[in-house]
């Protein structure tokens, strides 16, 4: 790519659009597009999915490239981040919106080691504050207590 003044000029032959990018843009479009239920339905399996795979994190499932119940569980964790990404990033457009940002927010913090592993859950939360602001509505911590997985 050449410079000019020291920023990249985006006119050069490696830029320029081929049918495999519009192909990609396309898929993308169609595939994820404005689906927030959707995306919390799919985020919901894949968390549940994740807790069933890590009950028998021993076994190994070998017609799944020999992974063991562990590896499989945080390849569904990250597909619930993935879908958790998704719901953050639409902006809520009804109180059933910000519902589901607040139930994935609120689930993703009581997963263990889950703020260690990925901003997520951060991500989530600034995203549900955002939007209820934005729908007039005011959010609020409450204080629990340490170790506690009870969220009422």
């Amino acid at each position: 790519m050449s410079r000019t003044n020291g920023a990249a000029f985006a006119a050069d032959d490696e830029t320029r659009l081929t049918a495999a990018d519009l192909g990609r843009y396309q898929r993308t479009y169609v595939q994820l597009g404005d689906n927030a239920a959707r995306y919390f339905l799919l985020w919901q399996l894949s968390t549940a999915h994740a807790m069933l795979l890590e009950q028998e994190g021993d076994k190994i499932h070998v017609e799944f490239g020999g992974l063991n119940g562990r590896q499989l569980a945080e390849g569904a964790r990250q597909q619930a981040r993935f879908f958790a990404f998704m719901i953050a990033e639409l902006p809520a457009r009804s109180e059933e919106d910000l519902e589901r940002k607040i139930t994935t927010y609120e689930a993703m913090i009581f997963q263990e080691d889950e703020t260690e592993r990925s901003h997520a859950a951060v991500m989530v939360e600034t995203a549900m504050h955002v939007d209820a602001r934005k729908l007039g509505i005011n959010l609020r911590k409450l204080p629990i207590e340490a170790g506690t997985t009870s969220r009422h």
